[in-house]
This record gives C-alpha cells, structure tokens and sequence, in this order.
C-alpha cells in the first residue's frame, strides 16, 4: 500500500490530539513499502548516535524523499500534509505571527480558509502553541504537518538563514560590548585574554569555523571591505557569503585568528602562515591560516580546513566509474615507473593521491612521501614537509629519500627540471613514483614534460601512466528533478549522434532547497582522463610526435577523454550540462 493511498488526504485539517496507539514513523515507511527492515534498523542506530529523528535520517541518507517523509508524518498524526516551500504564502499572513514565534514554535501560516487560519507545524500536538495562535490572531488554527527540513528551508528563504542568523546575533552582541569599550586595542592583550572560551569574540570566531566545519566548506575566506569584513565559505568549489563582521570589531577579529594560529599579532606588513587544531563533535581537524597584507594596512585571511585522514574515500565515492578504476589499478600495481596526476588547483589531485596511496599502504612496502605542506597524516607513510629556508626542496628531498630505501615515493608537486630529473631517475631504478603535474589533460602532460628538459626517450621509458581530473558538483539528491533537454544541450551531450539530438532526452537538474544552500547542488565528484602509456604511445613519445597525436592515439586504444566522461556523468544524471561546461568551457563539445 502506498502512502498516496493511506493519507487523509480529504480529512478536515484539526488540531491532533495525543494518541497513545500512534504508529511509528518507519513502521509507517514500511507498511507503505518505502524502506527495508535493514534500512530501518541502520536508521535507527545513525539517528541515535547524531541524536536526530528517524525520518530525518532515512531522508539523508537518500533512502525516501522529503515529500515521502511528509505523508508519512500524515499518516502519522491523522491530518494533512502541507508541503510548505510549494505554496506560494502571502506575505500578509506571515505579518499575522511575529518572527521570533514562527522561529520558536516552528510554525508557518499558510492560508485563511473559511475565516479560520491554516498553519503548518512541525509539531502539529503542541496544544499551548495552538492556544498561543489563537490568542495572537484572534483565530483558531486549522493544523496541518510539515517536515523539520521544509520549516528551516522556508525559513531560510523568507526570514534569513538561521544558522547564520545564529553568527550575526553574536556578532550584535559582541559589538555592542565593542561599542563600550572602544578605547580598549585588543591587540594588546595577552593571548590567555584572548584565549578564554567566555570571550563573546572566541565564541563568535569558532561558531565561524565550526559553521564551516558544518557546511563542509573547503575554505573559510575573511576578507576586508568598506567598513566591514566579509566572512565567505568556499563549499563544493563555489565561494558563498555568510556574513558580514563589522569595522568595530575588525582589530580584535583579525588578532583573535591569529593567537589560535600562533602568529605576531603585532605583523601586519607581511603575510604569515601560521596553523590550528581544534576538536568538533568528537573529530580532531587541522586547519591551515594564512594572512596576506591588502589595501589601508588590512589583512586578508583565508583558513583552509584539513579533515582527518579517515575522511579518505574510495575510488568509486570519487567518481571513477568501473571501467576507471580497473584502469587506475592497472597503474598502481606497477612495480616501478611515475604515475602522474594533472589538472588545475583544486581539482582533486592530491585526495586522488592519497586514495591510492591508501589503497597500497601495507606493511611489506616502505611509502615514503614529501609534501608542501603535509595535508593529512596517514598512519603506515613516511611523510615529511620541504622547508625551502633549510634547503629542503622537493628535488633535494627526492636525493634524500633514495637512501632511505623507498618501494613507494609519492613528490607532491613536479615544478621544475631538477624535480622531473630526480623523480626519473627514481623510476628508472626500480622504484614507484606518484606526483602532481600543473597541466590541462594527459597529453599535454607528456609535452610539459619535455618542456620542462626531460629527453623523450627517458620519459617513454618511466611513464607508466597520467591521469587528469577535474571536480564537478553533483546535483543535490533532495531536490533532484528530470526536464527534457533543450536542443543546445543535446548538441553537446551528442556532437557526433544525430539519432539522439533529434530524439527526447531526460536531463536532471536541483531546484533549490536547505540542504544544498538553495544551489542545486550538494557534494562533489570527479570527471577523469586515464592514459595508459602502451607500446604505441611510447613510441609516438620517442618520436616527438604532438600531444594531439599521442591523444589521439590513447582514444583509438580505449581512453575516455574528459569531455567524454563529463557528457556521460550528465546523462547518467549525476550533475548538469551548466556545470560540466563551467569546468571545461568549450572542451565540452569536442572529443
């Protein structure tokens, strides 16, 4: 039986009186054949351990639907579903509550209906906020149920975001106590002042990192504007604002940073690197601050957040679909020869990296690595940092690290000629060598190679393999939707397929809700270019022959360019045409 058919859906809405009989949400979501004993049992424990509701659980982990959730809650209470963020609410009505009761009570009115007040609630048995209704508006409310996320989503839409509501009601607070004691230059005061968790300036500044935390942002950006400073969140490679810190408070939120990160606070001509552990819900995370000197004495920060090592996906979580990966373990299983992943900053190169180192991390193998800087500690590598002061350069540290009798060396970035040479050199004697490469696809690897010195025949013989990735957001789960692509959309999901541009084709897209920010979009995954250097190609790099040669070659033999794996995560309905083509531009429609 579905849940279409066991909601009321023709019942007057009523205030719902307790009833001890109630069934329970999953033995709901069951009987409507929406969920598994397994699912259930699985919920159950998720929602015990992050103390939340059961559906709410059931609903990220993608096993129903919010709507599906909603007639549940239906079923539940015996009265109507309101999906709140479809209706389309006059203003007016939300004029009828004050905001603070909508926020505390999580309640919306909906409609008027026979002169009585339809409102959604989260908790449709709350008698006193019934009663409470009544007596604001003069009408007794006609309750219907809503979901816990429909309530924060609308009220993240039309009264402000609330977490960040949260952050810029501690920065009132602590500005008004600015206000009071302007003449005081917290620059001044010692870092144990600047250190006590009763602070209203250290709470504002974790609530910041620890929203970040949350949002599973990638970077916190603080930057200086005209008379205030603007706290942005880069999340899913896209920078979001969050709030706004004002000019008052800018001194003392500047120092703040930097005492937890053990800079001199009194250095504002250079930039400064500096670093921060802190603990949140029971994880440790390293973050990474750097401040740079901008215009008027200002400084800009940017704090990158490291999470922990047991946040290492698998190959599949990435992105890499089957055929990907038993090409990427083709590579790795190597014995010897340089592995090289390409593409621009932020593209996932170094956590494509440490997946496969992880994969290869046993104790028959000595894995050594250097970094700049060292991202996260795996337990069973030798990792070190260079430290350019000491002389401790990636191309000295490769020297160094041949003597420690290396099986696996993994050089975090090949940036110059005397890198490249060493990191040959070790493939050529018998060792595994992993590295980054600032290039745009697998071929034009091989050509910055020789660009950068390297002979043609020593690399044929050391390359084993390139791969080049670029991150491309996912469309978000909870507000995903199918449409028929428009005739521009075929034309380059199908440059080379007549049949199918001129056929109907199902496309997904996000429409917006409170999990994903109102973007559409929520996580991230890769598009990938593998290379496998075969005979032929070998040969093709001894002879010199071009990039677009050896690509063309690498395609003949099985390879799948980016453009290629991009068009096919869009038909798969992963992500968007806008957004593959917003990584790639115009390399979308070619092969």
């Amino acid at each position: 039986m579905s849940l279409e058919e066991t909601t009321l859906k023709d019942s007057p809405p009523q205030a719902a009186a307790p009833r001890p009989a109630r069934k329970r949400i999953g033995e709901i979501l069951q009987d409507a054949g929406l969920i598994t004993d397994e699912d259930l049992a699985a919920a159950l424990v998720e929602s015990r351990k992050n103390n939340q509701f059961i559906g709410l659980t059931l609903v990220r982990a993608g096993k129903i639907t919010v709507e599906q959730l909603g007639q549940a809650l239906s079923v539940q209470f015996g009265i109507k579903y309101a999906n709140i963020n479809k209706i389309a609410i006059d203003k007016s009505l939300l004029d009828l509550l004050p905001e603070e009761f909508i926020r505390d009570k999580q309640v919306v009115p909906i409609t008027k209906e026979r002169g009585r007040l339809v409102v959604a609630m989260v908790n449709p048995t709350n008698r006193e906020v019934i009663d409470e209704i009544t007596f604001i508006t003069g009408m007794r409310p006609l309750v219907t149920v809503t979901t816990q996320l429909e309530y924060v989503e609308f009220c993240n839409k039309h009264l402000g975001d609330v977490t960040s509501s949260n952050l810029r009601d501690e920065i009132s607070s602590f500005s008004g106590q600015m206000l009071e004691t302007a003449e005081v230059d917290l620059r001044q005061q010692r870092d144990a002042e600047l250190s006590d968790p009763t602070n209203p300036l250290v709470k504002l500044v974790n609530s910041i990192i620890e929203e970040g935390i949350e949002r599973n942002a990638s970077d916190i950006h603080i930057e200086p504007r005209p008379k205030k400073y603007l706290v942005r969140f880069r999340v899913d490679g896209i920078l979001r604002t969050i709030l706004d810190v004002p000019q008052n408070m800018e001194a003392s939120f500047v120092t703040r940073i930097k005492v937890m990160a053990r800079m001199d606070i009194a250095e504002h001509r250079r930039p400064q690197d500096g670093r921060i552990t802190i603990k949140h819900k029971g994880t440790d995370y390293n973050l990474r601050v750097n401040t740079l000197p901008v215009s008027d004495s200002r400084e800009k920060i940017v704090i990158r957040i490291l999470r922990p090592s047991k946040n290492i996906s698998d190959f599949q979580s990435l992105g890499f679909d089957a055929e990907d990966v038993r090409k990427l373990e083709f590579l790795y299983k190597s014995p010897y020869g340089i592995i090289l992943v390409c593409g621009p900053t932020g593209s996932g190169k170094t956590t494509t990296l440490y997946t496969v180192l992880q994969r290869i991390n046993d104790d028959i193998r000595n894995i050594c690595t250097v970094e700049d800087p060292v991202e996260l500690q795996i337990e069973g590598l030798n990792q070190s940092q260079v430290n350019p002061k000491a002389d401790y350069t990636f191309a000295s540290s490769m020297r160094a690290l041949l003597r420690q009798d290396p099986d696996v060396i993994m050089v975090g970035e090949i940036r110059d000629y005397e890198t490249l040479e060493a990191a040959v050199h070790a493939a050529l004697t018998g060792h595994l060598v992993f590295s980054t490469i600032h290039s745009n696809t697998t071929s034009a690897t091989i050509t910055r190679m020789i660009e950068m010195g390297a002979a043609s025949n020593l690399i044929g013989s050391a390359l084993v393999g390139v791969l080049a990735q670029r991150l491309v957001r996912n469309i978000c789960p909870y507000c995903k939707v199918p449409y028929e692509a428009a005739s521009w959309e075929k034309d380059l999901l199908f440059p080379y397929d007549e049949e199918q541009r001129q056929s109907k084709v199902l496309l997904y897209k996000g429409q917006g809700c409170e999990l994903c920010m109102n973007s559409g979009y929520s996580g991230r995954s890769g598009i990938y270019e593998i290379l496998i250097v075969d005979r032929e190609i070998r040969q093709l790099i001894n002879d010199s022959h071009s990039d677009l040669e050896i690509e063309d070659a690498a395609i003949a033999a099985g390879m799948k360019t980016l453009s290629m794996n991009g068009r096919a995560k869009v038909v798969a309905g992963i992500t968007t045409v806008e957004e593959v083509t917003r990584v790639l531009g115009v390399n979308l429609g070619g092969q």
